[in-house]
């Protein structure tokens, strides 16, 4: 088959069977792997991967970049298809918020009073206590520990590490927003932004994890923005990986999961579309996965009483977090999905006054001397 023959992503975006599903699952499960290692044997213990990539790169950080670039390739796609300031950002908030505070609910409220080593009476009166709800469900401001939970675990005094990453993604659906209301989510913008993004950590160490996980993130954008050129070619996702391996051997895997991860990923999730392609049709448990499985392994390590060998911490825990992810999904996430389509009037008058704000400065700016 010819390079010329092979499908475009567009097409690909346009057809019904995918593997993003599955490979959403795979990615948070990936993520479960990867916490084994210093929830079940204690910190500093360095997985293989952080091996080969020079501490760049550990399985879990990989997982993460590979959420990005699907979320990349489906956040801009939304806005395109609806680039309704209200209906983009309720969909948004449903899609996260809900199963959040849940999850927090249960951690504060259930979690908590089973594992902390305080009389209960103190638990519940702990300012942590009162806080790590708050604190975690506006995401600008995370919070590790509970009272006295898991403070004698190898890895001590954190309920759930994986929420670190909320921000970013939340962030990262509002400068798409930012960007389609301004008109500028056009591909050399998200080019510059990108090679920025390369560019930060050898320029200035203050701008934290942002460059790094935009580099994800933008990947997906400019994949999806350059659909129509793009062809699907396994020769292509080969020499990617190729390419990969090679920048991450020599301690830039992050530049290159950005680079040409981006690509192999979106080659895993639209083809083959094989007999993946119906992974979720008992739904969408990634994220759940993603939310649930940090506490569920932590408190897998507490009952254990000591260090465990990683492999049994994550065979223990699994199966217990997909039991969760399963009930997030049917009893919370999807039923919240289903208000989508009715962003709250608070949402609506502000798309509305910004409309109105927008025309009056339009209207207000000054012609041209060759306009009319």
């Amino acid at each position: 088959m010819s390079p010329s023959s092979r499908p475009t992503l567009q097409a690909c975006l346009e057809g019904r069977r995918n593997n993003l599903d599955f490979l959403r699952f795979a990615a948070a499960a990936g993520v479960i792997l990867s916490h084994a290692f210093p929830l079940g044997e204690g910190r500093g213990t360095v997985e293989p991967l952080d091996v080969f990539t020079r501490g760049q790169l550990s399985l879990g950080r990989l997982c993460v970049a590979v959420f990005l670039v699907i979320s990349g390739v489906l956040i801009t796609r939304s806005w395109e298809r609806t680039p309704d300031l209200a209906r983009f950002t309720w969909a948004r908030v449903l899609r996260i918020f809900p199963g959040l505070g849940v999850m927090l609910v249960l951690t504060t409220l259930v979690l908590g009073p089973a594992f902390t080593t305080l009389p209960l009476r103190d638990y519940f009166t702990a300012a942590d206590t009162h806080l790590y709800w708050l604190r975690n469900f506006t995401l600008a401001f995370p919070q590790w520990n509970l009272p006295g939970v898991f403070e004698t675990n190898v890895y001590s005094n954190a309920v759930n590490g994986s929420l670190w990453t909320l921000k970013y993604e939340v962030g990262f659906y509002l400068l798409t927003l930012a960007l389609g209301l301004a008109g500028l989510l056009r591909k050399g913008m998200v080019a510059f932004g990108w090679v920025g993004a390369a560019v930060a950590p050898f320029v200035t160490g203050r701008l934290g994890f942002w460059p790094e996980l935009y580099l994800y993130f933008g990947g997906g954008v400019a994949l999806y923005l350059w659909r129509d050129k793009v062809r699907m070619s396994p020769w292509l996702a080969l020499a990617c990986t190729a390419g990969w391996l090679v920048l991450a051997r020599l301690g830039y895997g992050r530049i290159g999961s950005g680079l040409f991860g981006a690509y192999v990923v979106l080659y895993l999730a639209y083809l083959p579309a094989g007999a993946l392609a119906g992974f979720g049709r008992w739904g969408d448990f990634s994220y759940g996965v993603y939310v649930y499985a940090f506490p569920v392994q932590q408190a897998v390590s507490a009952l254990y009483g000591a260090s465990m060998p990683w492999w049994l911490n994550a065979a223990v825990s699994l199966p217990v977090v997909v039991a969760l992810s399963a009930l997030s999904w049917h009893l919370v996430e999807k039923p919240a999905l289903k208000l989508k389509d009715r962003p709250p009037a608070l949402l609506q008058r502000l798309q509305l006054g910004g409309s109105r704000r927008l025309a009056e400065l339009q209207a207000a700016a000054p012609r041209s001397p060759g306009s009319h």
